[in-house]
């Protein structure tokens, strides 16, 4: 029983540190900073009409491209939920596009694939 708590204290530290990396991202628009932790399919839903299963690296072009639009000002993760087993999260984004500033809600949701957390979902509405 030990190890099971040791095990899944792990897994949240894991799905944590994913979330930070995120968050550092979303905030400065590096992309980079959360973009290995894409699944091979991520699922992105964004209100400029992005709507679906995107590959590895796909999903980096996609949110860098997102965010070279919508330039982030501040972005937060403010509920992040990891002792389940779809950890998830999350936040607002606020942005300027074309000079004039906006908000956006963010969700992320993580799965635990090929023995490590993956960023499965994005929502950017």
């Amino acid at each position: 029983m030990h190890s099971q708590m040791q095990g899944q204290e792990k897994h949240n530290t894991e799905a944590q540190k994913i979330f930070s990396r995120f968050e550092e991202g979303m905030t400065t628009g590096a992309v980079d900073k959360f973009s290995k932790y894409f699944s091979y399919r991520t699922y992105l839903s964004f209100t400029q009409g992005i709507n679906g299963y995107y590959s590895f690296d796909q999903s980096y072009y996609v949110v860098k491209d997102f965010l070279s639009i919508n330039l982030p000002v501040s972005f937060s993760l403010t509920n992040i939920i990891t002792n389940t087993s779809t950890p998830f999260a999350f936040g607002t984004l606020k942005y300027i596009k074309s000079g004039i500033r906006g908000s956006a809600s963010v969700f992320i949701s993580l799965q635990f694939t090929n023995k490590k957390w993956q960023i499965s979902q994005v929502t950017i509405n």
